[in-house]
């Protein structure tokens, strides 16, 4: 054990540890920053903050009795934009004074359309633009923008067609009152022309039969929203690629080390210093498995401001979400099981570069061979965890 704790303070030096210091602040300012800072909360604009609402009202799934209660929540929303249009007044002069008047504007505005002047369309513009003005400045893209929760007309409004897409995806996936669910939307031939993929290759039988199960297993009530998997996804990947690279540079200068300091001829002069090669591997791995798990907890605890842990116990196959999974799991389930992975890829990763290590002779011949090395690690990882467990 005296023996492995003297190869794992080589591994663990100062000028590695400060290396790989700067070189993870510089990965995550340049590659994970803004999938930790990108949040559609508290915009109202999609899904993602009803997927929070619900999870705290209702719990981990939407049932259908649930839904009938959710549905009273459109009246929370029609007072708030009630009240908004009330106070503003530019409806004020086109006669609207609450969200009723605007649906009978609207409605007329559509069946009147072909005899419609310049100055009509010019006027129901002007009430259009209205919902995305935001301190005095139209901005159609609050999608990007976060509305100032003073801006009650542009929450109120956001939050109405958030609140419209979500009950139409209810309907269409759970109740399946408009009889074509999102599976079924899949597995269309029309959507294969929209995208370009020829219908007859696009899924294969076993693909097929789990989006059908899905479909029709009930577990579509589960509540999460698309960004939630997807994001969750894309950072572990990201984070896989940063612990490949890092794994490579703490383990792999260990033996180029002693070999170009001729430890290993005094090493291989004696029975026992031949043995210090599986020393050296088992403190290799050691350091691969701790420089991993400090990651894991660093950068899982960065993204947790997201707030995506409230849907720890939420089924990852929901009618909120737009991919579709392999596993009947929940987002918890998948997190591990994603940080599995890539302590495998770290591991992975520990042993290659020791390979690496032990058949060149000096640091340059070893940064040579160990770019292909994580070039390959990276283009693994990207195959396994890119939309990771996506059927679709």
């Amino acid at each position: 054990m005296r023996v492995v704790a003297g190869e794992l303070k080589k591994i663990w030096n100062i000028r590695i540890l400060g290396i790989i210091t700067l070189l993870c602040l510089m990965y995550f300012l340049i590659f994970m920053l803004t999938l930790v800072t990108s949040s559609p909360r508290g915009t109202w604009f999609n899904i993602a903050d009803f997927a929070h609402h619900l999870t705290e009202v209702y719990g981990t799934t939407l049932e259908p009795h649930d839904f009938e209660d959710f549905l009273q929540y459109r009246g929370v929303i029609v007072a708030e934009l009630d009240e908004a249009i009330s106070e503003n007044p530019t409806f004020a002069d086109a006669g609207i004074y609450n969200f009723h008047d605007y649906l009978e504007f609207a409605e007329d505005f559509s069946a009147r359309m072909p005899t419609l002047t310049d100055a009509e369309i010019s006027r129901y513009n002007n009430l259009l633009n209205e919902w995305f003005v935001v301190d005095g400045r139209l901005n159609h893209d609050i999608s990007r923008a976060a509305i100032p929760s003073h801006h009650s007309l542009g929450v109120a409004y956001s939050r109405m067609q958030s609140y419209e897409h979500v009950v139409g995806l209810y309907r269409a996936n759970v109740i399946r009152d408009i009889h074509i669910t999102l599976v079924d939307v899949l597995l269309q031939p029309v959507y294969c022309a929209i995208t370009g993929v020829e219908a007859p290759g696009r899924f294969s039988e076993r693909q097929i039969r789990r989006l059908e199960e899905i479909r029709d297993s009930g577990e579509l009530v589960n509540i999460i929203d698309n960004y939630v998997v997807t994001h969750t996804s894309a950072y572990g990947l990201r984070l896989a690629i940063l612990i490949i690279l890092v794994t490579l540079i703490l383990v792999s200068p260990l033996i180029v080390t002693d070999r170009v300091a001729r430890v290993n001829a005094l090493q291989y002069s004696s029975k026992q210093g031949r043995s210090v090669i599986i020393t050296q591997f088992i403190a290799i791995i050691i350091s691969a498995l701790g420089m991993t798990t400090i990651f894991v907890i660093i950068f899982s605890g960065i993204f947790s401001v997201k707030g995506t842990w409230v849907f720890w116990n939420n089924g990852i196959n929901s009618f909120m979400n737009h991919t579709m999974y392999w596993l009947s799991i929940t987002y918890g389930q998948y997190v591990l099981l994603m940080i599995a992975v890539i302590y495998v890829l770290s591991i992975i990763s520990a042993a290659a570069g020791f390979i690496i290590s032990w058949f060149s002779k000096n640091n340059a011949s070893l940064v040579f061979k160990l770019t292909p090395l994580f070039i390959a690690g990276a283009f693994l990882a990207h195959r396994v965890l890119h939309d990771f467990l996506s059927i679709t």
